[in-house]
């Protein structure tokens, strides 16, 4: 029998399957587990936008926690939201002509839907139309499939 990450709800408990699915070779199980750690970073925020958002912080530091071995957090990103709110820092990182390095990380891990980029673009009837379409031609440049509206 098989363990579902997607009914767990403890973060440390997926990361401990995450670590035995990894030891025994079972890639298909580590990836349902790394997605369960995003999505239960975001629980706890009534606004979907906010939720997403979460979950798009949390998959960046869990991306720097891969590469460097030990838990990392996104500082400048936590100041940002604290200081410009979730929208309105969604809204900066899609107008940026530039891409955030955890946007080039979550696109080279395969997490593309977690991008603040995919979240305008997924909920792009809460953002300025010119937001929206910088994040789909970033999105589209990277060869992202777009969420379907």
């Amino acid at each position: 029998m098989t363990i579902d990450p997607r009914k767990m709800n403890d973060i440390e408990a997926v990361r401990r399957l995450q670590q035995n699915a990894l030891r025994l070779n079972r890639k298909d199980i580590a990836a349902a587990c790394r997605i369960r750690i995003f999505e239960l970073s975001g629980e706890g925020h009534e606004d979907p936008v906010v939720r997403r958002l979460w979950e798009a912080v949390a998959a960046y530091e869990e991306t720097l926690r891969e590469k460097h071995g030990r838990k990392q957090q996104a500082s400048y990103t936590r100041r940002k939201i604290a200081t410009k709110g979730a929208v309105q820092t969604l809204i900066d990182w899609a107008l940026d002509p530039n891409v955030t390095p955890g946007f080039e990380a979550l696109v080279a891990a395969g997490a593309a839907r977690f991008t603040g980029e995919y979240v305008v673009v997924e909920y792009s009837e809460c953002f300025p139309p010119e937001a929206v379409k910088a994040a789909r031609a970033k999105l589209a440049a990277y060869d992202v499939p777009l969420p379907k509206l």
